[in-house]
C-alpha cells in the first residue's frame, strides 16, 4: 500500500517468530504480519517505558472494584444502608 512513510525491513528469525507466535492469541484475528510486528514494536516500547496499557488499566480497576463486594469494608458503601432500603422496597412477607 503506498504511504508517505518511511518503511524499515525485518527478518523474521527464530526470536521474531517466537515473538509473533506468542503475541498471535492478543492480536486481532487476520491481521496482517507487518501489522503484528507493528503492533509488537509499539505494545514493547510501551513496556519498556512503563506505560501502562489502557486495558491492563481497566483490568485492575475492575478487580479494585470486585474487591469491593468480596472485602465490604473497604467498599465505600454502607451494608447496612442498601439492606434497610432492600427491606423497605420489598419487604418479607
Amino acid at each position: 500500500m503506498p504511504t508517505d512513510q518511511p518503511r524499515i525491513q525485518v527478518t523474521e528469525d527464530r526470536e521474531l517468530r517466537a515473538a509473533l507466535r506468542a503475541a498471535a492469541p492478543h492480536l486481532p484475528a487476520g491481521l496482517p504480519r507487518s501489522r503484528q510486528v507493528r503492533e509488537l514494536a509499539i505494545v514493547g516500547a510501551r513496556h519498556l517505558i512503563g506505560e501502562e496499557p489502557e486495558d491492563a488499566r481497566r483490568q485492575e480497576l475492575l478487580e479494585e472494584l470486585a474487591r469491593g463486594f468480596t472485602e465490604p469494608e473497604t467498599a465505600g458503601v454502607d451494608w447496612d444502608v442498601l439492606r434497610d432500603a432492600r427491606h423497605r422496597a420489598w419487604p418479607e412477607r
